[in-house]
């Protein structure tokens, strides 16, 4: 379709990696057909709206240089669910975000307004709770609890959290954070929420861990059992179930609390939800199977571009800064 070969033309142009006989081959498609450049023209317009909006994620509009509203109402995907994203569905799928945005209605993740605490973008927060327990909030993360008599029950809805427990035998602290519960009597742990899965690290002492669909009916049923995790251990898991054990230094799973990130051979998509709490805007991928490259090194979470340097530098990976809050990673 003539809209598709445009934005595959429109990605390839604004690269700044197109050939001389790229653009020479772009010149005779562009002049071939005038629904050619119309389609194209389309594009450049949108894109040249997007860049007046601010961070989507924020609820921000910008008009030049000022931008206004601090409402944290919408959210660019990462990534569109399937196979792989079509330049097709990227395209669309800004297009959408942005007339959200405009519409003033959230899209993506839930629940901006959920949650007893919430974390902005880049910032980090400390919590004291009434029974001694500690809780370090990572930058764009939400959580919410419930404190009874019995027990002591958080819900982790976004994000990554540290948490420092006060010893109760008899009030269990338990940490909900999608199709699994994290519970401990007094250690420390982080958990942290991915967009599909979550990996949960021991610093001290021992924390037991029921996950999965299958997990939830048993535990309803009385009968789960749990998985150990020990200090030094961390294991992901999903709906699914549990990943694989593994062993991580203190220094390395709570880096981001002395702000740092230290990736050690991590998929590309745990690195890009990571840096996208970081910076102001999103990054996106053109094909989905970039998520499974590897990436190794520390970066400083003040300096979250510095990531997306290291990635093009390091790894087949392109990429173009559509608007000030929005790049695009493509294979390069």
């Amino acid at each position: 379709m003539t809209r598709d070969a445009a934005l595959a033309w429109f990605v390839k142009v604004r690269s700044g990696e197109a050939t001389p006989a790229d653009l020479a081959d772009f010149q005779r498609w562009i002049t071939a057909d005038t629904e050619h450049r119309r389609a194209y023209e389309k594009l450049e317009v949108l894109w040249a709206d997007l860049d007046h909006l601010g961070d989507p994620r924020h609820g921000e509009v910008c008009h030049g240089e000022a931008c206004h509203g601090e409402a944290r109402n919408a959210v660019v995907p990462l990534h569109p669910a399937g196979r792989a994203v079509s330049r097709r569905g990227l395209f669309l799928g800004a297009a959408g975000a942005a007339a959200a945005v405009a519409a003033g209605v959230a899209i993506g993740l839930p629940g901006w307004f959920d949650g007893d605490f919430r974390t902005g973008v880049g910032e980090q927060r400390q919590l004291n709770l009434a029974d001694g327990s500690r809780v370090e909030l990572d930058a764009d993360s939400a959580l919410s609890l419930q404190f009874t008599p019995q027990a002591r029950q958080l819900s982790l809805l976004r994000g990554r959290a540290f948490f420092d427990v006060a010893p109760d035998p008899a009030r269990p602290f338990s940490v909900t954070a999608a199709d699994g519960v994290t519970t401990a009597a007094g250690t420390q742990f982080s958990v942290h929420r991915w967009s599909k899965e979550v990996t949960v690290t021991v610093s001290q002492n021992a924390v037991a861990i029921r996950a999965g669909e299958a997990a939830a009916l048993q535990l309803r049923a009385g009968e789960a059992a749990a998985l150990q995790l020990r200090a030094g251990e961390a294991v992901s898991y999903d709906a699914s179930g549990f990943g694989e054990m593994e062993q991580v230094s203190d220094a390395q799973a709570t880096a981001w609390r002395r702000g740092k990130l230290i990736f050690e051979d991590r998929p590309l998509r745990q690195v890009i939800a990571d840096v996208n709490r970081y910076r102001r805007g999103s990054i996106m991928v053109t094909d989905s199977n970039l998520l499974r490259l590897r990436v190794s090194g520390i970066f400083d979470i003040r300096q979250p571009d510095g990531v997306l340097e290291a990635i093009t530098r390091s790894l087949p990976v392109g990429s173009i800064t559509l608007t000030r809050y929005l790049v695009l990673l493509y294979p390069a």
